[in-house]
């Protein structure tokens, strides 16, 4: 049994190797030597189980094989060619270069996060984005006096963070109503009844899935409700026999009643997208809650605008320190805000891929199809991007893509050679072919991708 064992070669020697020298260069010496001894440890057990010895070069490849994919686990960069702009998996909207240099040039060292300048005293985070936030709201809505006499703006690290410290802090141990039709389920298996119910507020279901009236609303009413909440339908929408209450009619209830109009409005628009726009919501909702890093263009983080007053009472609660959102996050954010006062939509890549004409985004996929190596097959075909990530559910942008086959793969393992690339390329299934949509991909990554398909397929990866 021992001989079985003799081409196993000691820890020590493999580190030593010219090879695995190559390959670990990024690696810290630390997850190379776990991951040697793991992989080690499994070949051992298999000979043990079969009784068949492993050479020393496929002992090596096997060793090389798990040192790739403990890399292929790191953060790296991927080329979005899905045609889905916010796509959560990849991280949502890009952040423009301008975000990306204040978090260089201030993230490197120290700056003025909690610190007041002008008095040297302790400062807030949120002052100076909140600030942003406050002005850019009232230019949408058309005001001219100081926004902050009346409105406010806080910040936390997502919008479910947003929503949950709003309702802890406005209205706990009371009732909240909302319509059964807006109890979606978001990314990852959270549902609003979860969010609510961590908040410490009383759930009251009204109307149906498809359909609830204003009367629905107003008979649900009782001396323990504090609040309506509207939720943003997120990544479905409802066609057919169905029926909402516009929100105008909600805060006029609201009002009369004495509750507050709390709104979720997920992705959270402001121009030059259309909706769902904050400023609109605003005009009739209490509290808005939103997103930065969808419609905005910005980071992810969870934005909460409306009333000063509210919005004072939801600073002074205890949960808000525990969802504060992070210091390189604000100074994207802050970056983000700039442009969009300045009305520079054009530097933010979520509207650049957005307004992408069609003509641009045909040519540089009939570009890609020029390249196509051996064992590869495509045309340019007409297709439909999708802005993604929860938001403008339904929607979409008129496009085109290379439809990828080949005759030595099907389209999921086409797909999975296009993902184990350098860099890995993502693309999408459609009709058993793999879809490479170019309104999704930076300009300057067309030529990773006519590399790749140079290349082309020689066995399945």
């Amino acid at each position: 049994m021992s001989n079985l064992f003799r081409h196993i070669p000691a820890v020590d020697k493999i580190l030593a190797d010219e090879r695995i020298i190559t390959l670990t260069r990024e690696l810290p010496t630390l997850e190379v030597t776990t991951v040697i001894r793991g992989s080690l440890d499994q070949i051992r057990r298999e000979i043990a189980a079969q009784g068949v010895a492993l050479s020393h070069d496929e002992i090596m490849e096997r060793l090389a094989a798990a040192l790739k994919a403990s890399m292929k686990r790191k953060f790296q960069p991927v080329i979005n060619a899905t045609g889905v702009l916010l796509h959560t998996n990849l991280g949502r909207a890009p952040l423009p270069k301008q975000a990306i240099e204040r978090i260089r040039s201030l993230g490197e060292g120290y700056f003025n996060l909690e610190l007041d300048l002008q008095s040297g005293e302790r400062g807030s985070r949120y002052t100076s984005v909140a600030r942003l936030f406050n002005l850019l709201l009232a230019g949408e809505q058309g005001q001219t006096e100081n926004p902050a006499n009346t409105l406010d703006t806080v910040v936390v690290n997502n919008n479910a963070g947003a929503v949950l410290v709003t309702l802890k802090a406005l209205t706990a141990g009371h009732e909240v109503i909302v319509s059964r039709g807006q109890l979606v389920e978001i990314g990852g298996g959270f549902r609003v009844p979860d969010v609510m119910a961590a908040s410490g507020c009383l759930l009251k279901e009204v109307g149906t899935t498809n359909r609830t009236r204003l009367s629905d609303y107003a008979q649900a009413i009782t001396e323990q409700t504090k609040a309506i909440l509207l939720v943003h339908p997120s990544n479905y929408s409802m066609i057919g026999f169905t029926e909402s209450v516009p929100r105008d009619q909600l805060a006029k209830l609201a009002r009369e009643r004495g509750l507050l109009l709390i709104e979720d409005i997920g992705s959270g628009a402001f121009r030059p997208f259309a909706e769902p726009l904050v400023s609109s919501a605003l005009k009739f909702s209490d509290i808005v809650t939103y997103s930065g890093d969808k419609l905005f263009g910005g980071p992810q983080a969870g934005i909460i605008s409306g009333r000063k007053d509210l919005v004072d009472i939801i600073k002074r609660d205890p949960l808000l320190r525990a969802l504060r959102i992070d210091k390189l996050s604000l100074l994207a954010l802050e970056a983000v805000l700039e442009l969009h006062l300045s009305k520079d939509y054009e530097k933010l890549p979520l509207w650049a891929f957005a307004s992408l004409d069609s003509d641009t985004i045909k040519e540089r996929a009939e570009t890609w199809l020029n390249y196509l190596g051996p064992n590869l097959q495509g045309e340019v075909v007409p297709t439909q991007s999708t802005m993604g990530g929860g938001s403008l559910p339904g929607e979409t942008i008129s496009s085109w893509a290379l439809a990828l086959q080949s005759p030595l793969l099907s389209s999921a393992e086409l797909a999975q050679w296009l993902r184990h690339g350098t860099p890995p390329v993502m693309g999408r299934i459609t009709q058993d072919r793999v879809l490479l949509d170019p309104r999704s991909v930076l300009a300057s990554q067309d030529e990773d991708i006519i590399q790749i398909l140079q290349g082309g397929v020689t066995t399945c990866s």
